[in-house]
Protein backbone atom coordinates (compact mmCIF):
# COMPACT_ATOMS: atom_id res chain seq x y z
CA UNK A 1 0.00 0.00 0.00
CA UNK A 2 3.22 2.34 0.94
CA UNK A 3 4.32 1.46 -2.61
CA UNK A 4 0.99 2.15 -4.32
CA UNK A 5 0.81 5.44 -2.40
CA UNK A 6 4.35 6.63 -2.93
CA UNK A 7 4.14 5.78 -7.15
CA UNK A 8 0.74 8.02 -7.44
CA UNK A 9 2.13 10.50 -5.52
CA UNK A 10 5.37 9.93 -8.14
CA UNK A 11 2.96 10.47 -10.95
CA UNK A 12 0.94 13.23 -9.93
CA UNK A 13 4.63 15.53 -9.06
CA UNK A 14 5.48 14.72 -12.27
CA UNK A 15 2.54 16.31 -13.89
CA UNK A 16 2.43 19.25 -11.52
CA UNK A 17 6.45 19.36 -12.67
CA UNK A 18 5.60 20.09 -16.02
CA UNK A 19 2.90 22.53 -15.75
CA UNK A 20 4.62 23.99 -12.97
CA UNK A 21 7.44 24.11 -15.51
CA UNK A 22 5.06 25.07 -18.78
CA UNK A 23 3.99 28.55 -16.37
CA UNK A 24 7.48 29.21 -15.77
CA UNK A 25 8.54 29.72 -19.29
CA UNK A 26 5.68 31.09 -20.32
CA UNK A 27 5.90 33.78 -17.82
CA UNK A 28 9.52 34.60 -18.76
CA UNK A 29 8.98 34.28 -22.61
CA UNK A 30 6.87 36.91 -23.34
CA UNK A 31 6.64 36.19 -27.14
CA UNK A 32 5.30 32.55 -26.99
CA UNK A 33 8.50 30.94 -27.68
CA UNK A 34 9.28 28.14 -25.39
CA UNK A 35 12.81 27.23 -24.57
CA UNK A 36 13.68 23.63 -25.95
CA UNK A 37 12.69 20.72 -25.25
CA UNK A 38 15.67 19.88 -23.34
CA UNK A 39 15.89 22.67 -20.57
CA UNK A 40 11.60 22.65 -20.39
CA UNK A 41 12.47 19.12 -19.15
CA UNK A 42 15.01 19.36 -16.85
CA UNK A 43 12.81 22.54 -15.25
CA UNK A 44 10.22 20.21 -14.95
CA UNK A 45 11.97 17.81 -12.95
CA UNK A 46 12.95 20.29 -10.51
CA UNK A 47 9.83 21.89 -9.92
CA UNK A 48 8.36 18.42 -9.45
CA UNK A 49 9.93 18.02 -6.14
CA UNK A 50 11.31 14.53 -6.14
CA UNK A 51 12.14 15.08 -2.57
CA UNK A 52 9.07 14.58 -0.99
CA UNK A 53 8.43 11.54 -2.05
CA UNK A 54 9.84 7.82 -0.64
CA UNK A 55 10.80 9.68 2.92
CA UNK A 56 13.50 12.26 0.60
CA UNK A 57 15.17 9.28 -0.77
CA UNK A 58 14.51 9.77 -4.57
CA UNK A 59 15.67 12.12 -6.95
CA UNK A 60 16.16 12.81 -10.71
CA UNK A 61 18.10 15.46 -12.98
CA UNK A 62 18.76 15.76 -16.42
CA UNK A 63 22.70 16.14 -17.60
CA UNK A 64 24.06 16.76 -20.47
CA UNK A 65 27.06 14.95 -22.41
CA UNK A 66 30.48 15.71 -20.51
CA UNK A 67 31.57 18.96 -22.30
CA UNK A 68 28.67 19.66 -24.11
CA UNK A 69 25.79 20.36 -21.89
CA UNK A 70 23.69 23.00 -22.32
CA UNK A 71 23.01 23.84 -18.54
CA UNK A 72 24.14 21.22 -16.09
CA UNK A 73 27.35 18.57 -16.28
CA UNK A 74 27.41 15.61 -14.95
CA UNK A 75 27.75 16.09 -11.56
CA UNK A 76 30.48 13.59 -10.58
CA UNK A 77 33.35 11.66 -12.06
CA UNK A 78 31.35 8.37 -11.67
CA UNK A 79 28.43 9.91 -13.43
CA UNK A 80 31.05 11.46 -16.01
CA UNK A 81 32.56 7.79 -16.32
CA UNK A 82 29.56 6.46 -17.26
CA UNK A 83 28.30 8.61 -19.42
CA UNK A 84 31.67 8.41 -21.72
CA UNK A 85 31.02 4.75 -21.26
CA UNK A 86 27.82 4.56 -22.63
CA UNK A 87 29.28 6.95 -26.00
CA UNK A 88 31.10 3.90 -26.91
CA UNK A 89 28.49 1.27 -25.76
CA UNK A 90 26.97 -0.48 -28.64
CA UNK A 91 23.82 -1.14 -27.18
CA UNK A 92 21.86 1.65 -25.90
CA UNK A 93 20.47 0.70 -22.69
CA UNK A 94 20.53 2.33 -18.90
CA UNK A 95 23.48 2.27 -16.75
CA UNK A 96 22.77 1.45 -12.95
CA UNK A 97 25.36 1.33 -10.14
CA UNK A 98 25.26 1.48 -6.21
CA UNK A 99 27.80 3.45 -3.87
CA UNK A 100 27.90 5.01 -0.37
CA UNK A 101 27.15 8.57 -0.09
CA UNK A 102 27.13 10.56 3.19
CA UNK A 103 26.21 6.88 5.31
CA UNK A 104 23.67 6.21 2.04
CA UNK A 105 23.50 3.08 -0.01
CA UNK A 106 22.46 4.99 -3.25
CA UNK A 107 21.33 3.25 -6.17
CA UNK A 108 21.66 5.12 -9.95
CA UNK A 109 20.01 4.48 -12.72
CA UNK A 110 21.31 6.64 -16.30
CA UNK A 111 18.89 6.34 -18.71
CA UNK A 112 20.64 7.63 -21.92
CA UNK A 113 19.21 10.35 -24.38
CA UNK A 114 19.94 10.21 -28.18
CA UNK A 115 19.15 12.74 -30.99
CA UNK A 116 16.91 10.92 -32.76
CA UNK A 117 15.20 13.89 -34.83
CA UNK A 118 16.39 16.43 -37.22
CA UNK A 119 14.37 19.23 -35.13
CA UNK A 120 16.00 18.00 -31.68
CA UNK A 121 19.63 18.13 -33.67
CA UNK A 122 18.82 21.46 -35.20
CA UNK A 123 17.65 22.75 -31.88
CA UNK A 124 20.53 22.00 -29.74
CA UNK A 125 23.40 23.25 -32.55
CA UNK A 126 21.30 26.85 -33.03
CA UNK A 127 21.04 26.96 -29.10
CA UNK A 128 24.43 26.25 -28.35
CA UNK A 129 26.16 27.89 -31.31
CA UNK A 130 27.67 24.73 -32.30
CA UNK A 131 29.14 24.45 -35.89
CA UNK A 132 31.57 22.13 -38.19
CA UNK A 133 32.58 18.79 -36.25
CA UNK A 134 31.22 20.33 -32.73
CA UNK A 135 27.36 20.33 -34.21
CA UNK A 136 25.21 17.69 -33.41
CA UNK A 137 24.21 14.54 -35.39
CA UNK A 138 21.54 12.35 -35.38
CA UNK A 139 22.27 9.11 -33.20
CA UNK A 140 24.75 11.69 -30.51
CA UNK A 141 24.72 11.02 -27.29
CA UNK A 142 22.83 14.20 -25.91
CA UNK A 143 22.41 13.67 -22.36
CA UNK A 144 20.95 11.66 -19.72
CA UNK A 145 18.02 11.23 -17.12
CA UNK A 146 20.10 10.23 -13.98
CA UNK A 147 17.58 8.82 -11.05
CA UNK A 148 19.21 7.96 -7.54
CA UNK A 149 17.31 6.63 -4.41
CA UNK A 150 18.59 5.87 -1.46
CA UNK A 151 17.82 1.89 -1.22
CA UNK A 152 19.88 1.79 2.38
CA UNK A 153 16.00 1.50 4.62
CA UNK A 154 15.47 -1.27 2.10
CA UNK A 155 18.46 -3.22 2.77
CA UNK A 156 18.21 -2.83 6.47
CA UNK A 157 14.63 -3.99 5.98
CA UNK A 158 15.94 -6.87 3.96
CA UNK A 159 18.63 -7.40 6.76
CA UNK A 160 15.99 -7.60 9.77
CA UNK A 161 13.55 -10.02 7.72
CA UNK A 162 16.68 -12.26 6.99
CA UNK A 163 17.51 -12.22 10.05
CA UNK A 164 13.75 -12.92 11.40
CA UNK A 165 13.60 -15.79 8.79
CA UNK A 166 16.75 -17.30 9.72
CA UNK A 167 16.03 -17.48 13.11
CA UNK A 168 12.50 -19.43 12.68
CA UNK A 169 14.39 -21.92 10.01
CA UNK A 170 16.66 -22.46 13.30
CA UNK A 171 14.42 -23.17 16.13
CA UNK A 172 12.50 -25.24 13.12
CA UNK A 173 15.07 -27.39 12.07
CA UNK A 174 16.22 -27.77 15.95
CA UNK A 175 12.86 -28.66 17.22
CA UNK A 176 12.78 -31.49 14.39
CA UNK A 177 16.05 -32.52 15.02
CA UNK A 178 15.27 -32.87 18.79
CA UNK A 179 12.03 -35.11 17.58
CA UNK A 180 14.47 -36.87 15.77
CA UNK A 181 16.74 -37.14 18.66
CA UNK A 182 13.86 -38.31 21.19
CA UNK A 183 12.40 -41.08 19.09
CA UNK A 184 15.69 -42.77 18.21
CA UNK A 185 16.15 -42.74 22.05
CA UNK A 186 13.09 -44.31 22.81
CA UNK A 187 13.73 -46.92 20.20
CA UNK A 188 17.08 -47.56 22.05
CA UNK A 189 15.67 -47.58 25.36
CA UNK A 190 12.76 -49.98 24.05
CA UNK A 191 15.55 -51.82 22.48
CA UNK A 192 17.77 -51.86 25.80
CA UNK A 193 14.39 -53.14 28.38
CA UNK A 194 13.93 -55.76 25.96
CA UNK A 195 17.19 -57.37 25.96
CA UNK A 196 17.66 -56.80 29.76
CA UNK A 197 13.88 -58.57 30.00
CA UNK A 198 16.17 -61.90 29.36
CA UNK A 199 20.07 -60.54 29.67
CA UNK A 200 22.38 -59.99 32.52
CA UNK A 201 23.40 -56.52 32.04
CA UNK A 202 26.93 -56.96 34.03
CA UNK A 203 27.79 -60.86 32.53
CA UNK A 204 26.02 -60.70 29.24
CA UNK A 205 24.59 -63.99 29.67
CA UNK A 206 21.12 -64.75 29.91
CA UNK A 207 19.64 -63.69 33.77
CA UNK A 208 18.36 -66.33 36.33
CA UNK A 209 14.32 -65.51 34.99
CA UNK A 210 15.23 -66.63 31.65
CA UNK A 211 17.12 -69.47 32.49
CA UNK A 212 14.31 -70.94 34.96
CA UNK A 213 12.35 -69.80 31.94
CA UNK A 214 13.92 -71.98 29.17
CA UNK A 215 14.63 -75.10 31.78
CA UNK A 216 10.96 -75.29 32.46
CA UNK A 217 10.41 -74.97 28.74
CA UNK A 218 12.65 -77.83 28.52
CA UNK A 219 11.53 -80.27 31.38
CA UNK A 220 7.59 -79.78 29.93
CA UNK A 221 8.87 -80.51 26.40
CA UNK A 222 11.01 -83.96 27.90
CA UNK A 223 7.65 -84.83 30.01
CA UNK A 224 5.52 -84.35 26.45
CA UNK A 225 8.49 -86.41 25.12
CA UNK A 226 8.28 -89.05 27.65
CA UNK A 227 4.60 -88.73 27.77
CA UNK A 228 4.19 -89.48 24.03
CA UNK A 229 7.20 -92.32 23.91
CA UNK A 230 4.25 -94.61 26.29
CA UNK A 231 1.31 -94.42 24.53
Amino acid sequence: MSDATHEGRLVIGLSQGFVLAYSDFEAEFASGLLPNPALFRSHALDRADLKTLFGGSLSSEVVGFPGKSIRREPTDSDMRRQMESLLISSERTLVTSVFTKNDETIHRSIWPFYAIDNTCVNCHNETQGLSGEDRWKLGDLMGAQVVEKNIKPEQQALKRDSLGISVLIFFAVFALSYCVALFTRQIFLTKELQMLATTDAMTGCINRREMYKRINHLQGYSKRRCTNARY
